[in-house]
């Protein structure tokens, strides 16, 4: 038999239920949906900013601690070299904010300090021994070498194995 109420009650079924998912949907899920990006572009936001924050104090303490170190590198080398106190002093002012060449200051700083001084501080100490010897030539020689070594760690090894060999032969 067909009739009105077996074709109807069908389609009526159908309707109401695609009518109650979609006022669910739009009533429930996509508030719920909108929320959860809403919420998920906030934490990423605020995540990017605390990794800039983050990387920003980051630089900063970089900086400063080359910037301290390499000042201190420079007054250690005041007393007994100016020459490289000053060298040291005029790279970190043209490094100013560059945390890469604050940190070849401290490089450079650390360098002078740890290496080269003491070698140019014997090889000027033999000249003096070599001078007070009475070999003013073997002296100068060595002071030659200490004053075109400039800051050279290299150069001061070499000056200071020049005054070993002058000075004890």
């Amino acid at each position: 038999m067909i009739g009105a109420g077996t074709i109807i009650n069908p389609i009526l079924k159908v309707v109401t239920t695609v009518a109650i998912l979609g006022a669910a949907y739009i009533f429930i899920v996509k508030p719920v949906l909108d929320t959860t990006e809403n919420i998920t572009d906030d934490v990423s936001r605020q995540t990017q900013q605390a990794l800039k924050n983050s990387s920003a104090a980051s630089d900063e303490f970089d900086l400063n601690f080359a910037k301290d170190r390499s000042e201190s590198f420079a007054n250690s080398l005041g007393g007994t070299w100016p020459a490289a106190a000053r060298e040291v002093r005029n790279c970190v002012r043209a490094a100013d904010s560059s945390v890469r060449e604050m940190e070849r200051c401290d490089e450079m700083g650390q360098e002078l300090v740890s290496q080269a001084q003491s070698d140019r501080n014997f090889a000027l100490s033999y000249a003096n021994s070599l001078s007070a010897q009475g070999n003013s030539a073997a002296a100068a020689q060595v002071e030659k070498c200490v004053e075109e070594a400039e800051f050279s760690v290299r150069e001061h090894e070499k000056c200071r194995a020049l005054a070993d060999r002058l000075l004890f032969p």
